[in-house]
């Protein structure tokens, strides 16, 4: 007979979160959920995260030398006493009933993995708040941050808010310790590949501190892009988002090829601006708001495709891959 509540461990990567951390372990703390174990697996970290942590008698510390939170992440499986494993980072503060809404997700055999929604938490920022808003409002496109209320199929839920079944974690040997960021996104390729499918509970919430300059976005849609470049020169292009590059390339020689054939007609290049803003103000119905989403997505546009040009999304010193 299937368990409802299986026992279940978190596995949670952290380097220098001392910022975060106390509100994330105070939540964890007040979960709602009968068998869980905590485990914090500091990645080097030079400020007070792990001796945070270690304060509380309830979580289980591992301390290592500074290699990627995927490294991290198999180094919390290993320890693993729970028949799930689920996944959060030291910047995202867990809803009460975040296991259980995870755990809802594992009824059929073939669900290997179970992920939830993201929000802002109370006390972000002004800048955080647009941001998340914003990655909601395109997430038909990233899949990142999903949009709708239903449980539902997915291709891929972000490792700051995922369970795993701990025999396809083991069955697959984990996470590519060679990748950061987009060791998530590989690691739900190999396991759909395997032919197990992964649910989406939009129940499962959790809130996720973003960058809180906009130069602090353009170096994480940068590092995006990069990890991006990286999986598409490995397994080809296997996401929506991966023809966003061709995409771009076809428009700027459409562009390039009118302006030259007729200058007068740049005007007609500046047509997907009003299209874009219509889009947005649909979503927020805020003038300013969506003038602001503009901005963001022309800096996604740019770091986006900048990182994606660039590569260089990994941790060479680690020898954890697959492929």
């Amino acid at each position: 007979m299937k368990r409802i509540h299986p026992p279940i461990s978190i596995v949670i990567p952290v380097h220098n979160a001392g910022k975060t951390i106390k509100k994330c372990l105070k939540s964890l703390s007040e979960l709602d959920y009968p068998d869980y174990e905590v485990i914090f697996v500091d990645d080097g970290s030079t400020d007070d995260t792990a001796d945070i942590c270690a304060a509380h008698e309830w979580v289980r510390l591992i301390r290592q030398d500074k290699g990627g939170p995927g490294k991290a992440r198999n180094a919390g499986i290993a320890a693993a006493r729970g028949e799930v494993i689920a996944f959060t980072d030291g910047d995202c503060i867990v809803e009460r009933e975040w296991l259980k809404e995870l755990a809802q997700g594992f009824a059929e055999e073939d669900v290997a993995g179970v992920g939830g929604d993201q929000k802002s938490p109370d006390d972000e920022t002004d800048t955080g708040r647009l941001i998340q808003d914003f990655l909601k409002s395109i997430g038909f496109m990233t899949d990142y941050i999903k949009t709708g209320s239903a449980l539902r199929e997915t291709n891929h839920n972000p490792s700051c808010n995922v369970a795993y079944r701990k025999s396809v974690l083991d069955e697959v040997r984990g996470f590519d310790e060679t990748l950061w960021p987009g060791e998530d996104v590989e690691l739900d390729l190999r396991i759909r590949r395997r032919g197990y499918r992964l649910i989406y509970n939009p129940a499962a919430v959790v809130g996720h501190y973003r960058p809180s300059t906009y130069g602090g976005f353009a170096a994480m849609m940068r590092r995006y892009g990069a990890c991006q470049r990286e999986l598409v020169k490995r397994y080809g292009l296997f996401r929506r988002l991966h023809y966003e590059p061709v995409a771009l390339a076809l428009v700027l020689a459409f562009a390039a090829g009118l302006l030259w054939w007729e200058p007068r007609a740049w005007p007609i290049l500046l047509l997907p601006v009003p299209i874009f803003f219509l889009w947005f103000y649909l979503k927020t119905k805020r003038f300013a708001k969506s003038l602001y989403f503009l901005l963001l997505l022309l800096i996604t546009l740019v770091n986006w495709n900048w990182g994606f040009l660039k590569g260089g999304a990994s941790f060479p010193n680690q020898t954890h891959r697959f492929g």
